[in-house]
């Protein structure tokens, strides 16, 4: 029979809002432990906030949020004065438990493989589970409660004393296998970060047993609040690896996250009451304190001398680049001067050169007709370089004037065709003409700049192909009011580099110069600029080299 005078002496209260109560305002406050969840608790939300997709940050907010619930049920079982929910909160504290441990296995998994572990190792944890749902509130985990003195001891049974604790020890004998085992594999860049981070959670894990086990063998229950603090040093690790590593992919986190931990100790010394406790937690603080504030500390040196060099490299860069624009200006000022100055005199020796040719001034001799020819050709090749220069100063300088009318793009296209079939002839090939039009082919264009395009495109074709074929072919597409010229040659095609560097400034194929030594490398880089301003394109097709290519024109298509 109970003396009701041990009631009145401990005076047990009734709880308010399920974690309000007298009962356990004693030496060690257990409302405490509350700061340490929030903390781990902010932070877990905070990295999911900017890596929601992460494994490794869902697995952080599991255990967090596992620990968390862990700690109000702790709370709200010794708040309660009614004995069948104590004993109910009790049972259940054991899947959180095992849960939190849970948690930090998938959390170190996912922070070295970015993934979760496979379905054989899910198997076996779930299998972990089987007994706590079987026997969780059975006498295999607590057998009674004695709620007759002031401390209200639970008497726990073998499921809670040996079960549990074997297992969690083994989970984190896992952890520390699967680091070991992981740690040449990682990159080289991510072994501190994952050592830090595996310190981390080995002792939160550490003392967060420790405490529950003294507790259980102590009978003394504020000795299992104190492991609760293991969350604030897991917090600071996790905290460090972010702001000195971006870690989770998070790059933006100021440095008082680093604090967060040490600062929940310190303001959890507020509600303990014995200096004992007080001189543990302090010890604690002033260690966690001095090693990651010194990190830090170098850390935030590191990062202001380089962003000091980054401010210096960036104003130098900055007049660089103010001189770069100004030689430039002057390349394209001078490179326009000189060709304006030999487009004269070489116009002269062309002129001259066919007039020769032509008997204009006398018949010349046979043994001069020879030297005339290639004169008149060195003296045409050298009009188109320095035309090409000129078209390049005048794309650059913003200068290239346009004279947009309305043409039809099959005439023009048949008509250069039929002019240059006797060069290509010459050449020993076969340039053919073929017309798939379903419009009137009317473009909106510049008609000189469009003839000198395609006349570039199909002389490009001849030059580069030793023997074959040349089949220009002209079509359009009404609903996407385009109209296409291909221009395909069997000659000596392209590989993938050359395709993507064909258009730009003084770039040739890499096996040009065994076909044609020929060549500025500028008229394709011109007939592109002059496509797009008249919001057209020019686009390079090959199979490989030798395999021939295909250049294909496109325009607006008017009607």
């Amino acid at each position: 029979m109970l003396d009701q005078s041990q009631f009145e002496i401990c005076e047990w209260g009734s709880t308010s809002w399920l974690f309000f109560s007298e009962n356990i305002w004693g030496d060690f406050i257990y409302y405490s432990h509350l700061f340490p969840s929030l903390t781990g608790l902010i932070v877990a939300l905070f990295v999911f906030r900017y890596s929601t997709d992460s494994k490794t940050a869902q697995a952080l907010l599991f255990v967090t949020t596992a620990f968390t619930a862990w700690s109000l049920i702790d709370l709200f079982l010794w708040a309660s004065d009614r004995p069948d929910l104590i004993m109910f909160a009790w049972s259940s504290l054991i899947y959180f438990d095992l849960l939190v441990y849970v948690g930090s296995f998938y959390f170190v998994y996912a922070y070295i493989t970015e993934g979760r572990p496979g379905i054989w190792q899910e198997i076996v944890i779930f299998a972990l589970f089987i007994p706590l749902f079987l026997f969780a509130h059975t006498e295999l985990n607590l057998l009674a409660y004695d709620f007759t003195n002031c401390w209200r001891e639970a008497i726990e049974g073998p499921l809670w004393q040996w079960y549990v604790y074997i297992v969690e020890i083994l989970i984190a004998l896992a952890i520390l296998v699967l680091v070991i085992l992981n740690y040449h594999i990682v990159p080289k860049t991510k072994r501190v970060e994952l050592v830090l981070v595996t310190t981390g959670v080995l002792l939160f894990l550490a003392l967060f047993s420790l405490g529950n086990i003294l507790g259980s063998i102590e009978t003394d229950w504020e000795i299992g609040q104190i492991g609760l603090f293991g969350m604030p040093i897991l917090v600071c690790f996790l905290a460090y690896t972010i702001v000195r590593y971006e870690a989770f992919k998070v790059k933006i986190l100021t440095a008082e996250v680093l604090f967060i931990g040490t600062f929940i100790l310190l303001l959890s010394i507020l509600f303990v009451r014995t200096i004992e406790n007080k001189q543990v937690i302090a010890m604690v603080t002033l260690v966690l304190f001095t090693v990651l504030g010194y990190l830090l500390i170098r850390n935030v040196r590191q990062e202001v001398n380089q962003r000091e060099q980054i401010e210096r490299l960036a104003v130098k860069l900055e007049k660089a680049n103010v001189r770069l624009k100004e030689i430039d200006k002057l390349k394209s000022e001078f490179v326009s001067i000189a060709s304006h100055q030999l487009r004269s005199p070489v116009t002269a020796i062309r002129g001259y050169a066919s007039l020769l040719l032509e008997n204009s001034y006398g018949h010349m001799p046979e043994a001069a007709k020879d030297p005339l020819t290639r004169i008149e050709e060195s003296a045409k090749l050298i009009a188109t370089s320095i035309e090409d220069y000129l078209n390049v100063s005048r794309i650059e300088g913003g200068n290239m004037k346009y004279n947009l009318s309305d043409f039809s793009l099959r005439d023009e296209v048949e008509h250069i065709c039929d002019d240059l079939r006797p060069i290509a002839l010459k050449s020993g090939l076969v340039l053919l003409f073929r017309s798939d039009i379903k419009s009137r082919s009317v473009v909106h264009a510049d008609i000189g700049k469009t003839q000198q395009i395609i006349h570039n495109l199909i002389n490009n074709a001849i030059k580069y192909t030793k023997q074959g074929s040349i089949v220009v072919h002209l079509k359009d597409d009404t609903r996407a009011k385009k109209i296409t010229v291909d221009i395909t040659d069997t000659g000596i095609g392209m590989n993938e580099h050359t395709m993507h560097t064909i258009f730009q400034k003084f770039e040739r194929a890499e096996n040009a110069n065994s076909v044609n030594v020929s060549g500025t490398g500028l008229g394709l880089y011109v007939a592109l600029q002059m496509a797009k301003a008249m919001e057209g394109n020019i686009t390079a097709h090959s199979d490989g080299d030798g395999r021939g290519s295909r250049f294909s024109l496109t325009l607006p298509l008017v009607m």
